[in-house]
């Protein structure tokens, strides 16, 4: 048996779950609390871009 862990757009995860349960695929929910901190990864990340000139900096227009 194989552990996938995929991302998909929030308009796409009803479907997706619709098609899981008719394989009868098991769904394990991820807690907050690791989402919480994969936000944090990717803030750290996109923080550390903007440092290092690979991305612009955000504008009040972006906030």
């Amino acid at each position: 048996m194989a552990t996938l862990t995929i991302q998909v757009k929030d308009i796409d995860t009803e479907f997706l779950l619709e098609v899981l349960k008719r394989i009868n695929a098991k769904i394990i929910q991820t807690s907050k609390k690791q989402l919480l901190l994969d936000k944090i990864k990717q803030g750290i990340k996109e923080a550390k871009d903007i440092k290092a000139g690979k991305t612009a900096p955000l504008s009040l227009n972006d906030i």
